[in-house]
């Protein structure tokens, strides 16, 4: 096992430099080509909630597990020593805190990364621990469950590869899929599986806008559906292509890939998503829309196909009868 500490400030620089040679006694020597260096960087981004100020995740190491069972090790630290803390809606759309940056690693097929995450409980220091923070200023801790239950958060992403030369991840957490409440736990809990592993180099954005006079359609038609308090939620879904009735965000087979909110402008932005063929569709429902279960009300607005081969810029807006 290879272990690495490295802190925010100060990361430690882990590469040798690629030597080639040089015969000095003949003008027409060779020097011999050197496969590129292979590294990783690894950053964190996120999809943001509404409700909330600070969604506070304390990371304490990067573990990647590669096909012949060889973990290399990255300690995140800050530079008192403690696992670094990070509040994720600093870091929305293509965003990125960077967690590690061109570290020295083997290529080829990694059966998964894992980040170790320090947990907040009942009566946690929320200096040090994961947490989240309140609209109204209030505090509660957050957690990752893991089989072994010790307390100890664990996001484990399954089956990637890294190419020879540069990889940059990241992590990107949905927070509007991952954050929920269990019973009458004070707890927030984030699930692990709200959490796509991207490589950035080979992944686009779409953005767009929905326009006002759509959302107030919307919600004109859904009116019923009213929230008791507070707003109707706008959200921008994706799904697959093959999905044939694109559903909530519940973990259903016809669930979206990402979700992104629809802002005070009227814009939304999904980041790191990778080539290929897609839905997009808009809703005003997102108030109703549980990530724990299935929502029987929960409707799309409008539908769209799109083909992601590069940056794209796609809105929703009232279409002509």
């Amino acid at each position: 096992m290879k272990k690495f500490t490295l802190t925010t400030l100060a990361a430690a620089i882990l590469l040798s430099a690629c030597g080639g040679s040089s015969n000095n006694d003949s003008n027409n020597s060779e020097t011999p080509v050197t496969a590129p260096e292979t590294t990783v960087s690894v950053g964190i981004s996120d999809a943001p909630v509404n409700n909330l100020a600070e969604v506070n995740l304390v990371i304490e190491q990067l573990t990647f597990r590669s096909a012949n069972n060889e973990d290399v090790v990255f300690d995140i630290l800050d530079e008192q020593g403690n696992p670094i803390k990070v509040n994720l809606l600093d870091y929305t759309g293509d965003a990125i805190y960077q967690l590690i940056d061109e570290q020295q690693i083997n290529p080829g097929d990694y059966e998964w990364i894992r980040a170790d995450i320090v947990n907040g409980e009942a009566g946690s220091n929320f200096d040090l621990t994961s947490s989240v923070r309140f609209n109204d200023g209030s505090q509660a801790p957050l957690a990752v469950t893991r089989k072994a239950n010790d307390g100890v958060g664990e996001i484990q992403l399954n089956d990637f590869s890294l190419n020879e030369g540069a990889n940059e991840l990241v992590l990107e957490f949905d927070l509007n899929k991952a954050l929920l409440k269990r019973g009458n736990s004070n707890t927030v809990y984030l699930k692990p599986t709200a959490v796509r592993l991207e490589n950035v180099i080979s992944t686009f954005d779409v953005s767009g806008t929905v326009t006002t006079e759509l959302q107030e359609a919307c919600i004109a038609d859904n009116s019923d559906l009213a929230p008791e308090q507070g707003e109707f939620k706008h959200v921008v879904y994706l799904y697959n292509a093959s999905v044939a009735e694109p559903g909530d965000i519940s973990e259903q087979s016809n669930s979206p890939l990402a979700t992104a909110m629809v802002d005070s402008d009227n814009n939304y932005e999904l980041a790191f998503i990778a080539t290929g063929e897609y839905k997009l569709a808009y809703s005003c429902l997102g108030h109703i829309d549980d990530a724990e279960s299935e929502d029987e009300n929960f409707s799309l607005y409008q539908q769209q196909d799109i083909t992601v081969e590069q940056d794209l810029t796609v809105s929703f807006t009232v279409t002509a009868e």
